[in-house]
């Protein structure tokens, strides 16, 4: 049978940089090898979303698509995600302040997030022409995209994908597969941070990042054909030295382990227990025409990317360090700025990071591409 490769890219805002400048040495590697279009199957979730739908939409080659993506992460400013200004963030935290000390007085809430990502919209209403994508699947090229939102209103997860006519819908606990044509709103969707950004409403639902509630993140890209996954997460693996810091923790630690969990450790629970269901498959005599092993190759970052971006705090607008000091010290809110940190120095280095990284297991990942 031949091999589907699945390209799987996890969320993290502003982390999404490192995933770009992995690409674009993973383009290389495959060039090399005569592989002009590596992947079958592309699935992202919140900022993997918006790099999966740069590729599955770019009418061209894939080294050429990751180099133009590498591009537009190097170069991305506050100003194109959110409103950074000092007005638009007084504004609406004057607002969201009177909304909770008036209680029940006022019935109808207009805020509802913290952050308006209008200009990330019109960011990606020029860099994406999501029209090819179709023509990227009926030449052969693409299989299936797909793309991962949170449904706000059913407590589900929904994976929206676009393939060819063999795929079809499905239904799974908490979790489900519509064909659908992906658009804009499907990307805003699945990168709607929760709290942060503004939920997107698609139909008569609203949703949010993809990543809040995705308790199997790899299943997408399996479901839709992929028989090799290459996994690129933003996170260091191990973790086990860094610093344990003491004392009550600020709303601002608080609020970036909850963004670690819901951004990140669905994708690491989700690896091990694909490994597992791999090593029992290889250790007992089950039919492999029927179950067979998903090959996995997980890429992560060799530097902590949260502890990184305190080097850059200082290139945040006025506003938005204003905002953030009051939720606790910069080390205390350091995975905070991590997803939030849209300047370009800091995106630069993430992305060379990223392209270092996957060149340092150039072997690697030239054997992953050999059946």
């Amino acid at each position: 049978m031949q091999t589907t490769y699945g390209l799987v890219l996890t969320g993290g805002g502003a982390r999404g940089a490192y995933q770009a400048g992995a690409l674009l040495a993973i383009a290389e590697i495959c060039e090399d090898q005569g592989l002009k279009y590596p992947f079958g199957v592309l699935t992202g979730t919140s900022a993997g979303g918006i790099n999966a739908a740069y590729l599955a939409s770019y009418d061209g080659l894939f080294a050429d698509a990751a180099h133009e993506l590498g591009e537009l992460w190097k170069g991305i400013t506050f100003d194109q995600v959110f409103n950074s200004d000092f007005f638009s963030l007084s504004k609406t935290g004057f607002r969201l302040l009177l909304e909770l000390i008036s209680g029940a007085l006022f019935k109808k809430k207009t805020i509802h997030s913290l952050l308006n990502t209008s200009p990330l919209l019109k960011l990606l209403q020029k860099k994406l022409n999501l029209e090819v994508i179709q023509k990227n699947i009926d030449k052969g090229w693409l299989k299936s995209v797909a793309l991962t939102a949170s449904n706000y209103s059913t407590g589900s997860t929904n994976i929206f994908f676009q393939g060819n006519i063999q795929t079809k819908d499905w239904d799974r606990a908490r979790r489900s597969g519509r064909k659908t044509m992906i658009t804009l709103d499907h990307v805003m969707a699945s990168t709607a941070i929760p709290i942060l950004f503004p939920p997107i409403q698609i139909g008569p639902h609203y949703f949010g990042d993809g990543s809040l509630r995705n308790t199997a993140p790899l299943s997408p890209a399996i479901k839709l054909g992929a028989t090799k996954l290459l996994v690129i997460g933003v996170r260091k693996n191990d973790l086990s030295k860094t610093s344990i810091t003491k004392g009550m923790p600020s709303i601002a630690r608080i609020l970036g382990s909850m963004l670690n969990s819901v951004l990140l450790d669905s994708i690491d629970s989700d690896y091990e227990s694909l490994t597992r269901v791999n090593h029992a498959l290889l250790d007992t005599k089950v039919d492999q025409s029927v179950y067979k092993p998903i090959h996995v190759h997980m890429l992560r970052p060799s530097v902590d990317i949260g502890h990184l971006s305190s080097k850059y705090a200082k290139n945040m607008p006025f506003a938005l360090t204003h905002l953030v000091r009051g939720l606790g010290n910069q080390s205390d809110a350091a995975d905070v700025i991590s997803y939030l940190l849209f300047d370009p120095a800091y995106t630069t280095c993430l992305f060379d990071i990223g392209y270092k990284d996957v060149m340092d297991e150039k072997e690697e990942i030239q054997s992953f591409f050999r059946d």
